[in-house]
């Protein structure tokens, strides 16, 4: 019996360091390669669509390992492998990955691995992206940035006529794809999760 322990601790040992390891790794390559080509055509909502898909590996992740600390550990994984992105370094996407590693560690750690977690989770990673923007751009170029922003905008809307109402809608439209892409990313964890645990039962 005590042999039985043993050996079930070194495996759950082994799990706990080497599936997020795993799992940081491939969320560290869609970034490097997926995340820096949105990045370099300037994909709209391109910050969500990658979150959307961090989430799908920490959901999974967490189904594999329910053990506190796995969604760091792969987080910390993910930015190693993002800092040899042929793009060159770029601290908003490394910022946001620390940030959604950091989300789906909390949201686990306090309601384990379930439905709401799930959803809860994919909901808070994607949609730091908006407070991500406003943040990462006032520390990279300042607090300017945004009045020559608005002085951009005034002199658009001059030009072409443009009402406030225009901008409110692209503002909606915007935040509106944050929920979309959210949506998606919870059920395609769902997915996945049902899926892998019926391929290994």
């Amino acid at each position: 019996m005590e042999n039985d322990l043993s050996v079930k601790e070194k495996i759950n040992d082994i799990k706990f360091f080497v599936f997020p390891t795993v799992f940081g790794v491939m969320w560290g390559i869609f970034e490097m390669i997926i995340g820096s080509y949105l990045h370099m055509i300037r994909f709209p909502l391109r910050g969500a669509l990658m979150a959307g898909f961090g989430a799908v590996f920490m959901c999974v992740l967490r189904s594999y390992v329910n053990s506190k600390g796995v969604n760091l550990i792969a987080g910390f994984c993910a930015i190693c492998v993002k800092l040899f992105s042929y793009g060159g370094f770029k601290i908003g996407p490394v910022v946001g990955i620390a940030i959604e590693s950091l989300i789906f560690e909390i949201v686990f750690s306090v309601f384990s691995i379930n439905r709401f977690s799930i959803l809860i989770s994919s909901f808070l990673a994607v949609l730091e992206g908006i407070p991500h923007f406003f943040i990462t751009t006032w520390i990279i170029y300042g607090g300017g940035i945004f009045d020559a922003y608005l002085n951009a905008i005034s002199e658009i809307s001059r030009i072409f006529g443009l009402s406030k109402e225009f901008y409110l809608k692209v503002l909606v439209l915007w935040i509106s794809g944050h929920i979309i892409i959210a949506l998606f990313s919870f059920f395609i964890s769902l997915k996945l999760i049902k899926w892998l645990k019926n391929e290994m039962a």
